[in-house]
């Protein structure tokens, strides 16, 4: 296939604070495997890579659920408990628990559970052969904090905006389980949508600008505090260094330096902490296959998507993707998004009805011609505009069948109604799309 774009290859490709141009994100999207999903249809979010999640939020808050994967509960109060992680120290290179920083208990409004499958890091593999693991959630958290630190050599002024916002949200997190691995998150802050908060607090290593492994973004912070290269373009201009692109340019000769470098030291990030979730035989293997996967690529975007970036050829601007053999997932999956699960909905009734009797009218709901499955339907809902055009009734239909609703007016409501043309309103959604279905029938009330 060969696709076409006004411009590609505009910024630099780096995982942390890379291009950020619609053209250049479909490339690094492809490459991509995200922990949810959002349905194309209603927003809300499906497990890509989880296996489920648990929201609790305090009472009184308007969150609702409506996917399965997605469990919600209420709670007067929800604390962050003395052991969760909630800063990090850029000098000790340690996360700093709520016992240390917290002089009394903290509630929050919301708590985000996710689980990962039992196999995820069997299952899950890097573009280079390496498995996913532990490590790169890791370092995910720790570059969430370690940049906005000053006494990080890999300090950014530009990130302390955005660290700032996070930070007025986010109240703690721990790993409750590394094997399944299970992650929990404290927030003060919620999401209408249960399935929305969970997606937005998994860890996965899935950066803003890519997906990024631990080892690749090891050369990347290795460069960045040698002052070499910079992730951001804010901290490039500053120092007048180049911009980090790990696909292009001279940033590559620096990256195949600190490559050969880091393997024969053994260079693990942040080591006080990282150094308890990867071991040694991971460090070489990683490094390993890195070094195949550049003399393959000539390039270091290795990610863990459905395609893999195979040549960039920054002259020509133009770059060639392939499949990845390796990737775990049928090519069905989603298949079932390829067209909206619209409804159709008609009413039949009496076209008179005498004042102060009951009415009865039938509403059915179709997914093209058959009946809409009852577990899909949020609601079928009623108005009655009376001759002038004012609401007489509003209510809910009852369901009586697959795909078939009952409305009944009772006496009081048709007596309100009086002499006249009057006319029935009905408004169905549905959980798999978010556009409602509507139809409506005019009657005559006589006394």
């Amino acid at each position: 296939m060969r696709i076409a774009f006004s411009g590609i290859l505009i910024d630099p490709y780096n995982p942390v604070a890379g291009s950020n141009w619609v053209s250049d994100a479909f490339v690094t999207r492809a490459t991509s495997d995200p922990a949810a999903m959002p349905d194309p249809y209603t927003g809300l979010y499906w497990p890509q890579r989880l296996e489920r999640a648990e929201v609790v939020v305090r009472e009184g808050l308007p969150v609702i659920r409506t996917l399965d994967w997605v469990s919600l509960q209420t709670a007067k109060e929800i604390q962050v408990p003395d052991d969760a992680w909630v800063d990090w120290d850029a000098t000790a290179q340690r996360f700093v628990r709520a016992s240390e920083r917290y002089t009394q208990p903290v509630s929050v409004q919301a708590k985000v559970t996710v689980y990962y499958p039992a196999d995820l890091f069997q299952k899950v593999k890097w573009h280079d052969g390496s498995s996913l693991s532990l490590g790169d959630f890791i370092l995910n958290m720790i570059l969430t904090f370690d940049r906005a630190k000053p006494d990080s050599p890999i300090y950014d002024e530009s990130y302390v905006p955005s660290f700032e916002s996070f930070m007025e949200r986010f109240k703690g997190l721990r790993i409750v389980s590394t094997s399944p691995l299970v992650i929990e998150t404290y927030v003060d802050a919620f999401e209408l949508d249960a399935e929305v908060l969970a997606a937005g607090w998994t860890w996965f290593p899935d950066y803003g600008f890519g997906p990024g492994p631990w080892h690749t973004l090891a050369l990347g912070i290795r460069a960045e505090a040698d002052k070499k290269l910079a992730f951001s373009s804010d901290k490039a201009e500053k120092l007048k260094i180049e911009w980090m692109n790990m696909v292009a340019g001279p940033s590559l000769d620096v990256l195949k330096a600190a490559l050969d470098q880091a393997a024969g030291e053994g260079y693990l990030p942040y080591a006080p902490t990282m150094g308890e979730y990867v071991k040694k035989e991971e460090i070489q293997s990683r490094y390993a296959n890195l070094k195949k996967w550049v003399e393959a690529h000539n390039h270091f975007w290795v990610g863990m998507g459905p395609f893999l970036l195979d040549k960039v050829f920054p002259t020509e601007k133009t770059v060639s993707l392939k499949r990845f053999a390796d990737f775990p997932d049928p090519p069905e999956k989603w298949a079932r998004f390829s067209e909206p699960r619209l409804a159709s909905v008609s009413v039949e009734g009496p076209s008179q009805v005498t004042a102060g009797s009951e009415a009865t009218f039938e509403v059915s709901v179709k997914e093209k011609d058959r009946p809409y499955p009852a577990a899909d339907v949020e609601s079928v809902r009623y108005l009655v505009f009376d001759a002038q055009g004012q609401v007489a009734a509003r209510g809910e239909a009852t369901p009586v069948a697959e795909g078939r609703y009952q409305i009944r007016l009772a006496g009081d409501v048709t007596q309100k109604l009086g002499a006249g043309s009057n006319r029935l309103e009905v408004v169905v959604t549905v959980k798999p799309v978010s556009l409602p279905a509507f139809a409506s029938l005019d009657f005559v009330s006589t006394k």
